[in-house]
């Protein structure tokens, strides 16, 4: 008999625990995309980065301002203004345009941030996901395991009172099948705990009743990718990218005290003792400032600036070498896990068809207790095995996309 080969590569429905349809991936997909916490907030953090851009470009624009005021004196004279004034930046050293550059750097560098938020909660999401399917059919093996190890007992008591069979060969089996309602239990509580981390990946507040409906599909592997240039494509790499520009820009701002403000200036108004004012007034100019002298803070900016720029170009190489080497141990890790597969599967196939002659042998009295019992632990190893290296093989891929920067959340 062919005992639950099939079930071991396709993943097995089962009822949810409540009236709740079971989830499917690309369900869990979306509802994680909608309400997971962490990209919520990474999401927001690249808003305010957006305001921050917007916000750096007010310097390059003229500056426009309203005034007005009244005033007694204590000899019972009246003066009234009210007007305009206007003032734009015709050179400040590079430094506004610097500032510019600046914060786009910085909300690229949120957005690297947000896509390394979107592929790490993409992974936690499918570990998740294959954790509460394994967890399920871990449950269904275990059942059906139990069930088998109880049909044992009652052949070897069958055998046991007819004098064919000892009480050592009685009582492991007893052992055996404790053992497995034991296993039941013990899935039973692993099934919650996948419930609950599949839960909070989804950004749910209660977990309860939750289950899945799919397989452990292992697709072909892809070619190794060209582990240079992937590793300049993960967000790891945009946001140190990112992080130096930024420092260069810092650079620049420094530098632009060394050099002179100007500005253009106008004005134009009413004033007079009398309300309201009736006497025009205008002005027109511009203006020059340069700090000759500040104790040598400039001086002492731009070192400072240089030095976070080196800080973050080092940063960038570390950054690039350590994703790089990821890479190449993730690629290597799912190759592992994808080729294990497979090789598993034909030792479930040996061991599935060895249990099933074993059994009719050992029922015609043609193979000992011990031979037959050990066959028997061997398939059921070959189960459980099969089972987890299956899961093995997706959480691999999880683990590998997250190294992209790749996975579901786009």
């Amino acid at each position: 008999m062919r005992f639950f080969f099939l079930a071991l590569c396709l993943l097995a429905f089962l009822p949810a625990a409540r009236a709740e349809e079971p989830l499917t991936w690309e369900r869990s997909v979306q509802e994680t995309a909608r309400n997971n916490p962490d990209l919520s907030a990474a999401g927001y953090s690249v808003a305010a980065a957006w305001a921050r851009v917007q916000g750096s470009r007010s310097p390059l624009l003229p500056q426009l301002s309203a005034d007005a005021s009244s005033e007694i004196s204590d000899s019972s004279s009246e003066s009234h203004s009210a007007g305009l004034s206007l003032k734009q930046t015709l050179f400040s050293g590079g430094r506004n345009r610097a500032g510019v550059e600046q914060s786009g750097a910085e909300r690229a560098a949120e957005e690297a941030r947000l896509s390394a938020v979107k592929s790490r909660v993409g992974s936690e999401l499918k570990s998740a996901f294959a954790q509460l399917l394994f967890a399920q059919e871990q449950l269904a093996l275990t059942e059906a395991i139990d069930r088998r190890r109880q049909e044992n007992v009652d052949l070897l008591k069958l055998r046991y009172e007819a004098g064919r069979e000892h009480q050592g060969s009685y009582l492991r089996i007893k052992a055996s099948a404790a053992q497995a309602r034991f296993e039941v239990a013990q899935a039973e509580r692993s099934r919650r705990v996948g419930q609950r981390e599949l839960g909070r990946v989804m950004g749910r507040k209660t977990p309860d009743g939750i289950s899945v409906a799919g397989e452990f599909g292992v697709r072909p592997l892809a070619p190794l990718p060209d582990i240079g240039q992937a590793a300049l494509q993960t967000p790891a790499h945009q946001e140190a990218d990112a992080q130096a520009q930024a420092a260069g820009s810092g650079v620049k701002i420094a530098q632009s005290r060394y050099l002179p403000d100007v500005d253009a200036v106008g004005s134009a108004g009413f004033g007079s003792s009398n309300w309201p004012p009736d006497e025009s007034e205008w002005s027109a100019g511009i203006e020059i400032s340069f700090p000759f002298f500040s104790g040598g803070k400039e001086i002492f900016d731009v070192k400072e600036a240089q030095a976070e720029q080196a800080r973050a170009l080092a940063n960038l190489r570390t950054v690039d070498g350590k994703t790089a080497a990821e890479l190449e141990s993730r690629f290597a890790a799912l190759q592992d896990a994808v080729e294990r597969v497979a090789v598993r599967r034909e030792f479930l196939e040996a061991a599935d068809l060895r249990a099933e002659i074993a059994r009719a042998q050992y029922t015609t009295g043609l193979l000992s207790f011990e031979d037959w019992d050990i066959i028997e632990n061997d398939l059921i190893d070959n189960q459980k095995t099969m089972l987890a290296t299956l899961r093995d093989a997706v959480l691999a891929e999880a683990v590998w996309e997250r190294a992209l920067g790749k996975g579901p959340i786009t």
